[in-house]
């Protein structure tokens, strides 16, 4: 990629030229298709000017930055050039896959030959009464989601690891979740159970109302997957959410027809 490296008013070294275009590289990286890039140098006053025009991927990129010296200025320039790609690479891709409503199965098989299909569910973060309507949207008696959290700011929905369940057990609808601990979703675990009752009164996509009761026990077993698929064939269910210990995670499996599907969240 050609650099453009100009001085408004001043005479640009080789020494800079070669310094700027050094620095310049980092941020390349995170592009597939570079168009241009120009790096103007300049003086006002007491201070040097760094100015990066950068257009790639569709999408154009500016930053600029003073200092005591040029080369000061464009460290200063490229740190923060790295931090505005990066923030806006992130919540695109966040978005990409947040707006993707649907799921991503493929093949599987377990090291002991346990065969199924592997469906990984959408990343998009939702709250309950939200995934209880896109269950019955999706004529299911189960879900396994990503929870959304009231505590998180909306730029940090897509780190949340945490991951609930709804399902009918007889003929009452139940909730289980992991305690949240924290931001990243980190240190869940199987000792952290919560699990409600739903009492649905209405579930009209305008105005639902669904009430949660916290229980006092949790139905939901640990297994491996292995461990998961034996249970469940001797079971004769139709789907039995269980918590995965090798990942730390619920995953619910599902009879599909002839074969057995593993809904598992997105890592």
């Amino acid at each position: 990629m050609k650099i453009k490296i100009t001085g408004r008013h001043i005479n640009v070294s080789e020494k800079l030229k070669e310094y700027a275009e050094k620095r310049i590289s980092r941020v390349e990286k995170y592009f597939q298709q570079l168009i241009d890039i120009q790096l103007i140098f300049s003086v006002e006053k007491i201070d040097h000017v760094a100015e990066l025009l950068i257009n790639g991927d569709s999408v154009q990129f500016h930053a600029r930055e003073k200092a005591a010296d040029l080369f000061s200025a464009i460290d200063l320039l490229i740190d923060k050039m790295e931090k505005q790609i990066v923030r806006f690479k992130d919540k695109t891709q966040s978005k990409k896959v947040a707006d993707a409503q649907f799921d991503i199965s493929y093949d599987f098989k377990s090291d002991i030959g346990n065969e199924a299909l592997l469906t990984q569910v959408s990343n998009k973060p939702i709250n309950n009464i939200e995934a209880f309507l896109q269950m019955k949207v999706n004529k299911k008696d189960f879900i396994l989601f990503k929870k959304d959290s009231p505590d998180m700011e909306n730029d940090f929905y897509y780190a949340n690891k945490n991951y609930a369940v709804i399902y009918k057990s007889g003929d009452i609808f139940r909730l289980t979740e992991i305690e949240f601990k924290n931001n990243n979703g980190e240190d869940l675990d199987s000792n952290s159970f919560i699990e409600y009752e739903l009492d649905v009164k209405d579930e009209s996509v305008s105005n639902p109302k669904i009430d949660f009761t916290k229980s006092n026990g949790c139905e939901i077993e640990k297994f491996n997957l292995d461990e998961a698929f034996n249970s469940f064939e001797k079971s004769g269910k139709e789907y039995m959410p269980f918590f995965n210990v090798e990942t730390g995670y619920f995953n619910i499996l599902n009879r599909n027809g002839k074969r057995l599907e593993v809904f598992v969240p997105v890592f």
